[in-house]
């Protein structure tokens, strides 16, 4: 498991705003036994951290403190721009397990793909339940196991470490392979169109029927009325 760096402030007393505008952004660290902290992380550094980082340790440290190992549990965002706005990390300690949200990778090659099937992936990450330290980078999806057409690959399914347990529903399909659906021809479309149309034109008719014979009904009252 790849581990991350990540070097922090205190959080001075001015308001989150101003510590944007100064190119920080605001962020707490928490966790069982310690009380929160308020901290500020460099925005440009923040930003050059991949994708996986989410889901894995990050080294915490200060110019005056020891490094703290933690996991980035929220990253509140401005929906206009995608700027971040505040951070909360949640401090780990190695003898706790604690749930992660890990990437799924896709690996090897579906026969069902070969015999004209689309791959549906439902599932870009897995949540799982571990000590820190085993944390995987990824969960390997193995797409050769789906042979036939219409058939997919649980989360039962997948394989790994006995020291992880894999939190979402057993039954859930991670992947399928479909069937595609038949593009109709010119005629096909052409001969719905017509049947469509005929089996609107009775529905119409029988909808027109009790206004016209509404309208018979109001003549003898209106020569009445002359």
């Amino acid at each position: 498991m790849e581990k991350f760096k990540l070097k922090l402030e205190a959080r001075n007393i001015k308001s989150p705003n101003a510590t944007r505008r100064e190119g920080n952004i605001p962020a707490t660290i928490y966790g069982p036994g310690i009380e929160s902290e308020s901290v500020q992380i460099d925005a440009k550094e923040f930003s050059r951290l991949p994708h996986a980082a989410y889901s894995h340790i990050i080294e915490l440290a200060g110019a005056d403190s020891k490094p703290v190992s933690a996991i980035i549990r929220n990253v509140q965002r401005r929906a206009t721009t995608q700027q971040v706005l505040n951070i909360e990390f949640y401090r780990v300690s190695s003898d706790r397990k604690l749930t992660v949200q890990v990437p799924l990778k896709f690996v090897g090659t579906s026969p069902a793909v070969g015999l004209g099937g689309l791959i549906q992936e439902n599932y870009q990450e897995a949540e799982i339940e571990c000590f820190p330290a085993d944390i995987p980078d990824f969960i390997e999806v193995d797409m050769s196991l789906i042979e036939q057409l219409d058939h997919g690959i649980h989360f039962s399914e997948l394989t790994v470490s006995n020291k992880i347990k894999i939190l979402n529903p057993a039954d859930e399909i991670v992947v399928r392979v479909v069937t595609p659906r038949a593009v109709p021809t010119p005629e096909e479309e052409a001969k719905a169109a017509a049947a469509a149309a005929g089996a609107a034109a009775p529905a119409a008719a029988a909808a027109a029927a009790p206004a016209g014979k509404e309208a018979e009904g109001a003549k003898p009252a209106a020569a009445a009325a002359k």
